[in-house]
């Protein structure tokens, strides 16, 4: 009996210890992402490549591959510049990236009805759902970025 319950104690701390790890970390990340928010901007904005892919898929209908091959291309290497200055700090960015995300969230939304009233399929609706949780995460970074002004 006396093993049953030291058993049980081990394995209550240990769960209270992984929780207050838990705890930690989220506190920690909560700091991070409210001192500089735009380091965490910069990591949400990867989603862009994701989202110039499907553009891409979508624009292969109405334009040669050529071009968009070569749009894509550059759209990309832009991307990438924008998130590199975003993260070093560059302000000129802040205000970019400030438009990017205003863009985003109500194409997100408007995306978000269009497959709520029509019939989706699985993919599209993975699509959907992985495009609204980042668009709640620029949500809040729009709030924590203009939140001094």
């Amino acid at each position: 009996m006396h093993s049953l319950v030291k058993s049980f104690l081990v394995r209550n701390s240990a769960c209270e210890l992984s929780l207050q790890y838990f705890v930690t970390k989220l506190h920690a990340f909560m700091d991070c992402f409210l001192r500089q928010p735009y380091k965490t901007a910069g990591f949400v904005s990867v989603w862009y490549y994701v989202e110039l892919l499907y553009m891409m898929n979508i624009a292969i209908f109405f334009y040669p591959p050529i071009i968009i091959a070569i749009a894509g291309i550059v759209i990309g290497i832009v991307v990438s510049i924008h998130i590199l200055r975003l993260y070093i700090g560059t302000t000129s960015h802040y205000t970019i990236q400030l438009f990017l995300m205003d863009i985003h969230i109500a194409y997100s939304l408007g995306l978000t009805i269009a497959t709520i009233m029509s019939g989706a399929t699985w993919y599209t609706v993975i699509i959907v759902v992985l495009r609204d949780i980042i668009a709640l995460i620029e949500l809040l970074l729009v709030y924590t970025m203009t939140k001094t002004e």
